[in-house]
């Protein structure tokens, strides 16, 4: 694998090259070294540690970026939300989708949340903001600089990413009215579809 790559590297007709994840193999493959020996100049994915280094730095000019992030960033501004201010959530943390889309939000200047699979509160992350108390306190309590602490805003999702590859992770009611929601996750639900 690693001689093609370096072939492909050094073949001048050769402008891009994808390395299709997951590796499938009865053998293991060492992803990390698999998408690293790819030239960070023909790495179309973005995935090599050069590239992925350069999107979470901010050089969004000096990168190649992954594609399904950069084409829900481009659904979103053909919906003509603004990003900027804009808090957003992104679910999943894959290195092809969830991490390039919290940095391509976080540089085009939105709040940016990521939650995975193992996150706790991941309804209260998305829902429409409501305050929560702790401890006993109140509206009014949270005048009081000393207890600003215990007052906490939830779920302000402006526009919400998911790529989890979780089916039915979100649910509709999660959802703030005039969000912004695009669900590029992959996955399969038993008895969905008739073959």
């Amino acid at each position: 694998v690693l001689h093609s790559i370096m072939s492909v590297n050094e073949n001048l007709s050769v402008h891009g090259l994808i390395v299709q994840l997951p590796l499938d193999s009865i053998n293991r493959i060492d992803t990390e070294l698999i998408t690293n020996a790819v030239s960070p100049d023909k790495d179309v994915d973005g995935l090599s540690c050069i590239n992925a280094g350069k999107l979470s730095r901010g050089d969004l000019n000096d990168c190649f970026i992954p594609c399904t992030p950069n084409g829900c960033m481009e659904l979103i501004r053909q919906t003509g939300v603004s990003v900027a201010g804009k808090h957003a959530v992104v679910i999943g943390r894959s290195k092809i989708v969830g991490a390039p889309m919290h940095d391509l939000l976080l540089w085009n200047h939105a709040t940016v949340t990521t939650c995975h699979s193992k996150t706790p509160d991941l309804p209260e992350q998305v829902t429409s903001p409501k305050p929560v108390w702790f401890r006993g306190s109140t509206p009014e309590s949270c005048l009081s600089l000393d207890l600003m602490s215990s007052c906490v805003q939830v779920g302000r999702a402006d526009i919400l990413v998911v790529g989890a590859g979780r089916a039915e992770m979100v649910r509709g009611e999660w959802v703030k009215e005039g969000a912004v929601v695009i669900d590029c996750g992959i996955n399969h639900v038993p008895g969905s579809v008739d073959p």
